[in-house]
């Protein structure tokens, strides 16, 4: 993996509302938008505190610093996508994976960021 890279002192990014079995929380990912490279994530619960806050903040930390670091971004979706709790596969760090899975199908195809989480929400064909 490469040396971290510099923060700018500003980047493009999006906010997602997601509701997950645990409550609603706010996924940020930034990016850069020269390179439409994604940078960083930011999770936050919709309420304060906590242990489950602690520990997402802790994960979009590493996430952030993996991807300053020339981590693919598909990595971090794949690792993240398959992380299940009490209360199943819908979990908050799945929701956290469709954020960045987001951002990077809006960034790709220039498709609104709305209609991108909208078209993800639907279920798959078998």
């Amino acid at each position: 993996m490469s040396p971290k890279s510099i923060r700018p002192q500003a980047l493009s990014g999006y906010t997602m509302a997601l509701q997950t079995p645990c409550g609603k929380i706010f996924v940020t990912v930034t990016y850069d938008p020269g390179t439409k490279a994604v940078l960083e994530v930011f999770i936050r619960f919709g309420k304060a505190g906590g242990c489950g806050s602690a520990m997402a903040d802790v994960v979009a930390k590493l996430i952030s610093y993996g991807l300053r670091s020339g981590m693919e971004p598909l990595d971090a979706i794949k690792a993240l996508d398959g992380t299940g709790c009490h209360a199943g596969s819908n979990t908050c760090y799945h929701n956290v994976a469709k954020g960045i899975k987001a951002v990077m199908i809006s960034l790709e195809t220039g498709k609104d960021i709305n209609d991108v989480l909208e078209d993800l929400a639907k279920p798959k064909p078998a």
